[in-house]
């Protein structure tokens, strides 16, 4: 009998044994990359939605966060390699991946949506689409928001599009020259490293970026006019490999969706709201910024009325096979069809 209870204790014990490593292989360890250097604000939001998804799963899903640089991957290979699974998750930023997933970027498309009730309804029309495509690219899509809209800081007072005309500025390209030129302005493609001595010599008259940016970079030294054109926002996408996504429990999938939808509410408040209002309040208060005017909603209106063809013609061009189609029910609802 003694030898019976030693023999099964044994098998339990070795049981224990082979199971244990089982049970910490089941364990998930993500590399979860984006697009901002060490250092910069939004790292630490990165960081902080690494912390809440490891936290909220129980340590079974641990993420690790990795500024831009840290990883051999640039912003325009995170669709890819989160597809091929050489990272768990991945911030996919619209225009970083243009090429190979247009569609992407609709949203980001300028002057559509006049307010954040039109963006809403915008989105609400769009954001079906987008997630189909990035699960064609065995992605799954936990999360979406935006960086803060583009505005203009210049050389010489801007109050008006009539001060426009014949002014060099500096843009990313694509629908940014467009809009550029329908107010005068000549559009200029400077990288950002060289933004800065570019508007001190003269070589841009102006700049179109974000109002963090504009501070961060101090080109506020070189441009100190502000012109609020409450420009196109740079959305992004968090998003994990469909394998890696797959392989966990309800739960902790559920778990992780919660995180996500808490985590936006939280960049949209900081990114969207408190930081741009926050960065354009100190540089006024310190003086370098010496005047900020705002584009008007008229100028608004005719400049969306001006560019809608503009945009149908695009979406048509880059955005096939589902683009057009999206584009158009939005447009209905938007009343602008």
């Amino acid at each position: 009998m003694k030898r019976l209870a030693f023999l099964a204790l044994s098998v339990m014990i070795i049981i224990a044994m082979a199971t244990e490593p089982a049970m910490a292989a089941a364990k998930a360890r993500w590399k979860f990359i984006n697009i901002i250097p060490a250092g910069q604000i939004y790292t630490q939001y990165f960081n902080q939605l690494a912390a809440d998804i490891t936290k909220a799963t129980n340590g079974e899903v641990e993420v690790t966060s990795y500024p831009a640089g840290e990883l051999p991957y640039k912003g325009t290979d995170h669709l890819k390699v989160l597809g091929k699974g050489l990272v768990e998750m991945a911030e996919v930023v619209a225009g970083f991946v243009f090429g190979e997933a247009p569609l992407l970027a609709m949203p980001d498309l300028p002057y559509v949506a006049l307010n954040e009730e039109q963006m809403k309804t915008y989105r609400k029309f769009v954001l079906p689409y987008i997630w189909e495509e990035l699960r064609k690219r065995e992605v799954e899509p936990i999360a979406w928001v935006s960086y803060g809209p583009r505005q203009i800081v210049s050389r010489k007072p801007t109050n008006t599009l009539a001060d426009m005309k014949g002014q060099k500025i500096r843009t990313a390209g694509g629908l940014q020259d467009v809009y550029i030129k329908l107010w005068g302005g000549i559009p200029t493609f400077v990288v950002w490293a060289e933004v800065y001595p570019a508007a001190q010599r003269g070589i841009v008259d102006g700049i179109m970026t974000a109002t963090l940016a504009i501070k961060e970079s101090k080109v506020y030294e070189v441009c100190p006019y502000f012109f609020k054109i409450e420009g196109p926002l740079m959305h992004q996408y968090i998003c994990v490999n469909k394998k890696a996504w797959d392989t966990l429990s309800k739960k902790n999938q559920e778990a992780i969706r919660k995180v996500a939808v808490e985590w936006k509410e939280f960049w949209d408040r900081k990114v969207m709201y408190e930081l741009d209002a926050a960065a354009l309040k100190e540089m006024r208060e310190k003086g370098q910024i010496k005047n900020v005017s705002e584009l008007s909603w008229e100028e608004r209106i005719k400049t969306r009325k001006e560019l809608l063809p503009e945009l149908k013609e695009y979406v048509k061009k880059h955005m096939q096979p589902k683009g057009p189609e999206a584009f158009e029910k939005a447009l209905k609802e938007l009343k602008l069809e």
